[in-house]
């Protein structure tokens, strides 16, 4: 198969990651496609519930080991699934798209509605609590 002819599986996070990539190129801001997913990666999932879940479970200094290379999976995780043939393949896909700062904005918000639920969770679940 040639390299122009290859197909690409389009996902969610394909999605979130063209929609910042897209409202960047168009604002001229920081929010990039990358950051946006170490952003929920961070804030929707790991602090929520990796973290207090690695904390309890294991000691603190093997914890800080666990805890410090899984901040930076998507990352190297966008370094290595992003190439300029996905890229292309994503613009081709998405090429109809507008108003990707909308978009963009029900993403976060639906991130920050995650995160407040993870905490939540958890704290009825009793991995977090306040000490006395």
């Amino acid at each position: 198969m040639e390299k122009g002819n290859r197909k690409y599986r389009i996902c969610f996070i394909d999605y979130l990651w063209y929609v910042a990539e897209r409202f960047s190129e168009r604002e001229h801001n920081n929010l990039n496609g990358g950051m946006l997913l170490f952003q929920c990666w961070l804030f929707a999932i790991l602090i929520p519930v990796v973290i207090p879940m690695v904390f309890r479970y294991l000691g603190w200094a093997i914890a800080l080991a666990v805890v410090i290379p899984i901040c930076f999976m998507p990352s190297l995780f966008c370094r290595l699934r992003y190439t300029v043939g996905r890229r292309e393949a994503l613009r081709e896909h998405y090429r109809d798209m507008k108003r990707p700062g909308r978009k963009l904005i029900h993403i976060i918000l639906i991130a920050a509605t995650m995160t407040l639920a993870n905490f939540a969770l958890m704290f009825h679940l009793g991995f977090i609590h306040w000490s006395k």
